[in-house]
């Protein structure tokens, strides 16, 4: 293979890896708790701890690649991610398996925007959409890839095989990185410490508002607090960590809003139908990550047609298309939910829905990069992957606090399902005030 096609394989795997790590613990929850002997509060922890570390170090993972050099920056974040890897599969208690899920998160953390900035350093042209379309199906993929093989260690193996599975891994790319990515100089720029503390006390502060808070008031007012203070300290610096002119273009302001609002419904999604699998369908773990996979397939499907459709119709019209078959999946969900049929009330929306994702996302991945100084290409793809994480986890946090009362698994996904429609009919409106693209 050549050194670029290298490249896109260790970008790709170390996407998929950390999309796969972030479902991969779902379905294996409950035999984590058995024998580690988890309160719930613990077991909340496991994914808490990840999420915390992921969305509140992804701004920082992006200006660290422009700072010290992509290579070095991904490499580390490997080792990191592999070390956490290791450490959590071998967990015996909750404190150790928490505190590896948190090492694994920053790994993540530095990983996911690395990788992206990558990208945009290594192609362009329509090489790079097509490049960006592939890592862009990696997430959706990697989610539904994780759902599958975490049901399938939990019912045949041990759910310790889910993590160890990421140590080889990482050494294959580790090995792949050191040998093909090129060795950036240091920039000689003074760092915004200040910007750093900040951004990651505010995204700490806002991940944990909404996923673990019990006084959710009192962390919210630090949340806004410390952003405040974050923008204040970012429109005095020279070289800011994160430049506020990222959020002039408004394409790319909406793109980074949207993305985080699609991201949501779809987290929401996973969860609540690998629920619903398992509560109203009775299907096993196993069952439940291959019920999955009709939303992955398509998908990937989708997203093969996206540079060929982008080129054709533009980046806008693309995303238009995405945000309106995600749309009519969640529309179709709905009525459906309660039928007990597999392929009515999850197969055939999913087959929508996947087609929404796959169309979806590369558009937004693209638009919230679009123009970016090459300077700047790591600090743009840290706030890509912050909306995808944020929103994330605020629209999954919703999802759950609005369907808090349903003790039917039924409503509860109706209700659920009813707050993903709204959030993807604000993201379509969102996206029709896009620019077109010949004004871009």
């Amino acid at each position: 293979m050549t050194r670029k096609n290298w490249i896109l394989t260790i970008v790709l795997l170390s996407y998929c890896v950390t999309a796969i790590d972030a479902s991969i613990v779902t379905t294996g929850l409950t035999l984590i708790k058995h024998d580690l002997q988890l309160t719930q509060v613990s077991l909340s922890w496991i994914q808490n701890a990840y999420l915390l570390a992921f969305g509140g170090m992804v701004l920082l993972g992006g200006r660290l690649g422009d700072l010290l050099g992509r290579k070095r920056v991904f490499m580390v974040a490997l080792i990191l991610f592999g070390v956490g890897s290791l450490f959590a599969g071998i967990s015996q208690d909750a404190s150790l398996m928490i505190s590896a899920r948190f090492v694994q998160g920053i790994g993540a953390a530095l990983l996911a925007p690395t990788s992206l900035a990558l990208l945009m350093d290594t192609f362009d042209g329509h090489a790079l959409v097509k490049a960006i379309a592939w890592y862009s199906s990696v997430s959706g993929i990697g989610t539904s890839i994780g759902m599958v093989l975490g049901g399938l260690f939990a019912s045949a193996l041990s759910w310790r095989y889910g993590f160890f599975i990421n140590v080889p891994l990482a050494l294959f790319m580790i090995v792949v990185a050191w040998r093909t990515l090129p060795t950036q100089a240091l920039q000689r720029t003074s760092f915004d410490a200040a910007g750093a503390i900040t951004s990651m006390l505010a995204l700490f502060s806002l991940v944990y508002t909404i996923n673990g808070a019990t006084n959710w008031l009192a962390w919210g007012l630090l949340t806004l607090i410390l952003l405040g203070l974050f923008v204040g300290i970012e429109q005095r610096q020279a070289h800011p960590m994160l430049p506020l002119s990222l959020f002039t273009d408004r394409n790319r302001r909406h793109a980074y809003l949207v993305r985080a609002l699609f991201v949501g419904s779809m987290m929401g999604y996973f969860l609540f139908a690998a629920e619903y699998l398992q509560t109203a369908l009775h299907f096993t773990p196993l069952l439940t990550g291959f019920g999955f996979v009709p939303l992955t397939f398509v998908t990937f499907l989708a997203a093969l047609r996206v540079p060929d459709s982008v080129a054709r119709w533009g980046e806008r019209r693309v995303a238009l298309v995405g945000m309106g078959f995600l749309l009519l999946g969640f529309i179709m969900t709905i009525p459906l939910v309660g039928t007990r049929n597999y392929w009515l009330a999850i197969g055939l929306p999913m087959i929508l829905l996947g087609l929404g994702q796959g169309f979806a996302m590369s558009p937004l991945t693209n638009l919230g990069i679009q123009h970016v100084r090459l300077a700047d290409s790591g600090a743009a793809s840290g706030l890509v992957n912050a909306a995808h994480q944020v929103g994330g986890s605020i629209g999954l946090s919703l999802m759950v606090a609005l369907t808090g009362e349903a003790t039917v698994m039924t409503v509860a996904f109706k209700q659920a399902m009813v707050v993903g429609l709204v959030l993807n009919g604000i993201g379509l409106i969102l996206t029709l005030t896009l620019r077109r693209d010949k004004q871009a």
